[in-house]
């Protein structure tokens, strides 16, 4: 598959991500991302990443001479650069794509990540559910896992996945410190 455009949609009515991966030929991979995949797999996806990164630029050899040396450190940093340059400003195109997974999106439940001989990193996704399964392989170059990442952490700051819930006792304060009136109005559990 040759990606085109990667989105991550946090949905709060289901707290969980859709992901959509758009190809140059037109087709679309639908994926649901849950909490209890995306937290485990954060620092492993950011570790890979950095991984992917280090082995598409090159060591620096001390023992070079300085010229060498200063040639290698900006060409790397060019590498670098390109990586975190992602187009974050286009949105998402949904149009008529073909669908080789279904209209109904893959619920990963595992990824396998691998670091191909190419520099590319590859994605396992896989569906275990009861009765069924489904999986799907992605290649990404350095510059599209950047990416990822980067739609994935702003996912998380909507999600609010990372921050740890209100202790009882601080709500219970919290109730005691509103005015009368305002105590008396329904609330509701969302």
């Amino acid at each position: 598959m040759n990606i085109h455009q990667v989105s991550v949609t946090y949905l709060p009515e289901q707290d969980r991500f859709l992901a959509r991966i758009s190809s140059r030929e037109g087709e679309e991979l639908r994926l649901w991302l849950t909490r209890r995949l995306v937290l485990p797999l954060m620092p492993v996806l950011a570790k890979t990443a950095a991984e992917q990164l280090a082995r598409q630029t090159g060591q620096i050899d001390p023992a070079a001479p300085p010229d060498i040396q200063r040639q290698r450190m900006v060409e790397n940093f060019k590498k670098e650069a390109l990586a975190h340059a992602g187009d974050f400003k286009t949105p998402y195109q949904a149009k008529d794509a073909a669908l080789p997974l279904g209209k109904e999106p893959l619920l990963v439940t595992e990824i396998k990540l691998s670091l191909l001989p190419s520099g590319k990193l590859q994605l396992d996704l896989i569906e275990k559910l009861p009765g069924q399964g489904r999986n799907v392989q992605v290649a990404m170059n350095a510059q599209l896992t950047q990416g990822l990442l980067h739609l994935l952490n702003q996912g998380l700051k909507k999600s609010q996945w990372l921050k740890s819930p209100q202790p009882a006792s601080l709500e219970a304060e919290a109730d005691a410190a509103e005015p009368e009136e305002q105590a008396r109005k329904p609330r509701y559990l969302n």
